[in-house]
């Protein structure tokens, strides 16, 4: 195949994945659902994350999480056991989730079933940056174990993405600060939300909550 066949079929896959993406989030908009994207490196702690907010939101809400990986389905055996409705998709070695991965999942269920929907994307900083899926916000994280330069390293999915999470801040300090994430994400994108997290600890989930937009009933606390 030429390079400008190359060029050509590529250009009509993002297209056809960017329509289907924009029909997902048309859908979910009119059926007044929340979806979200969730990306980041193998690691990074994406998984405990989605641990922490589904222990905490399946008391207010019914939540379905889609799980990207290449095999196995670890991610969503352990999310599943906080109450919470999961699929796994295996890839079998795609680099991301796209449009119509998520599309054919959700084709599966009745969306009137569940008010918040979750991906976790496959792990990784590269392909899941440029693949859209038709989720209202995207969420990256990194970890101060990934080092002081893995933002600067991937600057793409970081102007892809609406909220940053630092993660693992209970090891802040051991090397370098995580000021230096904080800066340099904020650099990349200034309007971007940026969260400090500890998945293992439970901080900055209740920011991250609040980040998303999620609401509990008055008077009600998450616990």
């Amino acid at each position: 195949m030429s390079p400008e066949k190359k060029i050509t079929v590529k250009k009509q896959a993002y297209t056809v994945n960017d329509e289907l993406a924009d029909e997902i989030r048309f859908l979910m908009k009119e059926k007044k659902k929340l979806f979200f994207n969730i990306m980041g490196s193998v690691g990074a702690g994406k998984t405990l994350l989605l641990e922490n907010l589904a222990q905490r939101l399946s008391k207010y809400h019914r939540i379905f999480v889609i799980n990207g990986d290449i095999a196995t389905t670890i991610d969503s055996d352990r999310i599943a056991q906080h109450g919470v409705k999961t699929v796994q998709i295996n890839t079998g070695g795609g680099c991301h989730l796209n449009a119509n991965l998520i599309h054919k999942e959700l084709n599966k269920i009745n969306l009137d079933n569940y008010d918040i929907f979750f991906a976790e994307n496959v792990g990784n900083l590269i392909c899941p940056a440029a693949w859209d899926i038709g989720a209202q916000l995207n969420v990256v994280v990194v970890s101060i174990t990934e080092g002081e330069y893995v933002i600067k390293k991937h600057p793409i999915i970081f102007k892809n993405a609406e909220i940053a999470i630092i993660n693992k801040c209970d090891l802040d300090g051991l090397g370098f600060d995580s000021d230096i994430l904080v800066e340099d994400a904020s650099k990349i994108k200034s309007s971007m939300k940026i969260i400090r997290t500890s998945a293992k600890t439970g901080t900055g989930v209740e920011e991250l909550i609040a980040a998303l937009g999620i609401k509990v009933p008055k008077g009600e606390e998450y616990a």
